[in-house]
C-alpha cells in the first residue's frame, strides 16, 4: 500500500525517523502536505498537496527514504536521511538525483543533524543538480509551530501532536551527539547513533562524559558505557555473559570493539537484551 502504515514500527531508529515524516506527508490533509514540502525544499512546489507520497523507493542504484511526485510528473522530490553528523553522501545524493531523471523537475533532499549544508551536498551539485539540505532541528521546529500557524485540527492536528511527542526528546538527544560524532570515523557515525538510541530508549538522557565517554543511566553506577577512542567505538556491558565478538574487559564487564558498522548489526539483539537487564526500568 503506499499509505505508510502508521503503527508499524521500523526496527532502526533512523528508520523511525524518516516513517514519522512520511506519516506527515502521506497521511496529513492537502495544505498540511503542501507547508511540509514547502519546508523541506525551500519553496513553494506547485500542487504539492496533491501528489504521492511513496517510503523506501528505490531510483536506479540507491533507495530514497521518501519520494514526492507530482500527479503528472512535472516534478518530483527524494529525501535521503541520516543521523550522522558530516557524513560524505556526495555519491548517494548524486545518484538519486539522476534517478529522478524521467520527471520534469528533480530536487533531492539531504536530510541531516547538521545545522549547515555539510561539504558532501555541496559536491553533489556539481553539473547542475538540485540537491538542497535541512536539519532534523529545523523539522523538529516546523513540527512544533505547524500546529499554531497552520492553524491544524481534526487528523493533522493528531499527526503533528504524535510527531512532535516522538521528534522532540529524540532531537535533543541527537544534538548532544554533535560533539562526539566527530571523534569517529565518518562511516561509523550513522552507527553511532542507531546504538546511541538503542540505549536511549531505555535509560533516557546518558551522562555524556567529556567528548569520549557515554554512561547509562545517568546516576547511579554505570551498567552500560560507550567509548570513543578516534578509531572507534567500543560498547562496554556490566555483566560476564559475551555476545557476538565481546570479551572480557575487566572485572565484571564485558566489551564490543567496533570498527565496523556490521560488528555491532551482528552483537544488536545481545546488547538490547542484555541492556534491558541491566538497566533500571523506566517509570
Amino acid at each position: 500500500m503506499p499509505v505508510p502504515r502508521l503503527f508499524e514500527v521500523p526496527a532502526e531508529p533512523a528508520q523511525q525517523w524518516v516513517h514519522t515524516l512520511s506519516c506527515l506527508l502521506e497521511l496529513g490533509g492537502i495544505e498540511t502536505r503542501a507547508a511540509l514540502l514547502a519546508e523541506l525544499t525551500g519553496e513553494e512546489i506547485p500542487d504539492a498537496g496533491s501528489a504521492t507520497v511513496r517510503e523506501q523507493r528505490r531510483l536506479g542504484a540507491v533507495e530514497a527514504d521518501v519520494v514526492v511526485r507530482d500527479a503528472g510528473r512535472r516534478w518530483a522530490v527524494a529525501v535521503w536521511s541520516t543521523l550522522g553528523f558530516d557524513v560524505d553522501a556526495e555519491g548517494v545524493l548524486a545518484a538519486l538525483h539522476d534517478g529522478l531523471a524521467g520527471d520534469g523537475r528533480a530536487l533531492v533532499v539531504a536530510l541531516t543533524p547538521d545545522r549547515r549544508p555539510p561539504a558532501a551536498v555541496e559536491r553533489a551539485r556539481a553539473g547542475g543538480r538540485d540537491v538542497r539540505h535541512r536539519s532534523w532541528l529545523r523539522v523538529r521546529d516546523w513540527v512544533q509551530e505547524r500546529p499554531e500557524r497552520g492553524q491544524a485540527r481534526g487528523t493533522d492536528l493528531l499527526l503533528l501532536t504524535e510527531a512532535e511527542y516522538f521528534l522532540t526528546p529524540r532531537v535533543a538527544e541527537l544534538y548532544r551527539l554533535e560533539y562526539l560524532m566527530p571523534r569517529l570515523p565518518e562511516a561509523l557515525r550513522p552507527m553511532l547513533a542507531t546504538v546511541f538510541f538503542d540505549l536511549n530508549d531505555l535509560a533516557p538522557a546518558p551522562l555524556i562524559e567529556r567528548v569520549d565517554r557515554v554512561a547509562f543511566p545517568r546516576t547511579g553506577e554505570p551498567k552500560v558505557e560507550l567509548i570513543l577512542d578516534g578509531a572507534g567505538l567500543a560498547v562496554r556491558l556490566a555483566t560476564t555473559r559475551e555476545g557476538p565478538g565481546f570479551a572480557p574487559d575487566g572485572p565484571g564487564w564485558t566489551a564490543l570493539r567496533v570498527s565496523d558498522p556490521a560488528q555491532y548489526v551482528a552483537a544488536r539483539s545481545f546488547v538490547r537484551s542484555a541492556a534491558r537487564e541491566l538497566l533500571p526500568a523506566r517509570l
